[in-house]
């Protein structure tokens, strides 16, 4: 049976900065932990755009704005076809200073870009922001 699915990610930029949270993955391997955008599946039914708003809300405890869409991509895992849209957001300086990670994250930076590689392990991720202004 094929399956395909939508999912969002969310590029939170601050000047030259970009917000990277630190998730739990598994405690049961030596680093339990990856960096990442924020990043949620679209439910059936409701609007990508309202995704990424929840998914910076529940993630962050704030409101986020979506600036624009920067890009999309699409993957094929097997028989499940992922496709993605990548939205460039922003947090105003006064949600900032209010940031509460849900529980499955254990901490957040803002990165510039040049340190993406430091961070971010997923090669597909890196891959898609080659070319990309930001």
């Amino acid at each position: 049976m094929k399956n395909t699915y939508v999912r969002v990610k969310g590029i939170i930029k601050k000047g030259d900065t970009y917000l990277l949270l630190k998730r739990w993955v598994d405690d049961r391997i030596p680093d339990p932990f990856v960096w990442e955008f924020i990043d949620a599946e679209v439910p059936h039914g409701e609007a990508p755009d309202e995704t990424m708003r929840s998914a910076i809300t529940e993630l962050l405890s704030v409101s986020g704005k979506i600036e624009k869409i920067e890009y999309t991509w699409s993957q094929l895992l097997g028989e499940t076809h992922c496709v993605g849209i990548a939205y460039l957001c922003s947090v105003s300086e006064e949600e900032e200073a209010n940031i509460v990670l849900s529980e499955d994250y254990g901490s957040y930076e803002w990165v510039k870009r040049k340190d993406f590689p430091k961070y971010i392990e997923n090669q597909y991720v890196l891959k898609d922001l080659e070319g990309k202004k930001l």
